[in-house]
């Protein structure tokens, strides 16, 4: 398996804005807090932002805006790539950056900026079927919303019942989950949820789609987070030093997506699905889960965090519960994962943000850095493909 990808582009530049919890930046608006993130990455970089020539989003829900306004409200010179990646949740942001990536490659472009911009203030993020669908279901998940399936709890919890029922995982494993997330929140200044959360504290609160709790839930917020990705070789001008790309994998399950599970293997309404990005990724790269120093899974829920570890392999099927109980994804752990908060703790930016941590982390400047640190891992939102994750390194 060919991975001429490998080290043809790499990340120079990273912007986030402040955050806000649900509807608090919505005065502020999408568009101008995605131009701010995009501002802030080409500082970053010490790069002029007008010589960003190439522009890609990602998106489930119209939340983004397309890179013709943002080169209206940016002093562009020239507009050379344009994409926006549709795919549920963080489902998305894999294939956007090997977009950005195979533009800078392949010449297309010379500075591509990928950036998630939200506020969930104006977006529809629950309600019923019909609120979603007013003029009608569609097609390929009509047999689907009906029963529930149409926010991201139910979609999980259905999972992670199954998981509980196969492999004996408990609530508690999924309070773990949370309390990590908390516990990295706290040491970094950017997160919004930092308070400390005890076992007790999960489990006293109200039950969201059975057997997840609030807690359980990742958080609504709004934000925007940006990176530059360009040539190594344009990368030796700039200010930072590069995040190389080892490689991207945007392979699902055939028939595979968040409302259902169409796969003949019912056991695999126990994953998050991204078994065949993994085995992709990892045998194109020739690394291996024992080669990465730090993972930033996306986690939409306690349970997706606890999936989405062992189909990337760093445990068994059915160990990620007592793993992540007994500290395995801790600083010094396993494997330290969500070393932000994630989107349980940090901001909910659909992976954006998991990406800028990854960043730093190779950098050598995250507020929970692990020593060392030469690998980081990427694993996307579990929704409709794409899937897929992300190699970096320094």
């Amino acid at each position: 398996m060919t991975n001429w990808l490998r080290d043809k582009a790499c990340i120079v530049g990273i912007g986030t804005t402040p955050y806000g919890k649900r509807g608090t930046l919505a005065d502020i608006g999408a568009l101008r807090l995605a131009l701010d993130a995009i501002h802030a990455a080409a500082a970053d970089a010490g790069l002029d932002v007008a010589d960003i020539d190439g522009f890609t989003s990602f998106c489930e829900d119209g939340s983004t805006h397309p890179p013709f306004e943002l080169t209206m409200a940016l002093p562009t010179k020239k507009l050379r790539w344009s994409t926006i990646v549709w795919g549920g949740g963080g489902s998305g942001l894999p294939t956007a950056v090997t977009e950005a990536a195979l533009a800078v490659a392949t010449g297309q472009a010379d500075y591509v900026a990928v950036v998630r911009s939200i506020t969930q203030g104006k977006v529809r993020m629950g309600g019923s079927w019909a609120d979603w669908y007013p003029d009608g279901l569609p097609q390929h998940n009509a047999h689907a919303i009906p029963m529930g399936f149409v926010v991201a709890p139910a979609i999980y919890a259905m999972r992670a019942r199954r998981h509980m029922a196969i492999h004996g995982t408990t609530s508690e494993h999924l309070a773990a989950v949370a309390m990590h997330a908390r516990a990295m929140a706290a040491n970094n200044p950017e997160a919004l949820f930092r308070e400390p959360l005890t076992v007790e504290t999960h489990q006293a609160s109200r039950i969201i789609a059975d057997p997840l709790r609030m807690f359980d839930c990742c958080v609504e917020t709004d934000g925007a987070a940006a990176l530059i990705i360009t040539t190594p070789e344009r990368a030796r001008d700039l200010k930072q030093k590069p995040a190389f790309i080892t490689g991207t994998s945007t392979a699902s399950i055939p028939r595979w997506s968040t409302p259902i599970t169409y796969a003949e293997d019912t056991d695999m309404l126990g994953t998050c699905g991204h078994a065949a990005a993994a085995a992709e990724l990892y045998g194109k790269t020739g690394i291996g889960p024992g080669d990465i120093d730090v993972a930033l899974l996306y986690d939409g829920t306690t349970a997706g965090l606890l999936l989405v570890l062992e189909d990337w392999g760093f445990c068994g099927r059915g160990e990620a519960g007592p793993m992540v109980a007994s500290g395995g994804i801790g600083l010094g752990g396993h494997i330290p994962v969500n070393t932000h908060g994630g989107n349980l703790a940090e901001v909910y930016l659909q992976g954006a943000n998991h990406l800028v941590e990854a960043v730093r982390q190779l950098r050598g400047t995250s507020h929970n850095q692990v020593k060392d640190a030469e690998v980081a891992l990427y694993s996307s939102g579990v929704g409709y493909p794409p899937l897929g994750g992300i190699l970096l390194h320094r």
